[in-house]
């Protein structure tokens, strides 16, 4: 039951960011998230991973970052 229930959040949560990257999708425009898709969905699979790194450095500095001005060390919603 346990792990249905990470497997249904952890599916909310890609439900939600693709629904955002295809609302903010249009034919000049596409966000990363889409982008990599588009790239696993071709079967470039070296250039996704390329680009999720580069998605996952910018998650990363951009928390530090945050971290850093808000001067607290731990993250709560």
């Amino acid at each position: 039951m346990v792990l249905f229930q990470e497997h249904f959040l952890s599916w909310i949560t890609i439900i939600t960011e693709l629904s955002s990257s295809i609302i903010l999708y249009n034919y000049k425009t596409i966000t990363l998230t889409l982008q990599i898709y588009v790239y696993v969905s071709r079967g470039s699979y070296g250039i996704a991973a390329a680009m999720s790194t580069i998605l996952t450095l910018m998650t990363v500095i951009s928390l530090l970052v945050f971290m850093r001005v808000s001067k607290n060390k731990n993250i709560m919603m």
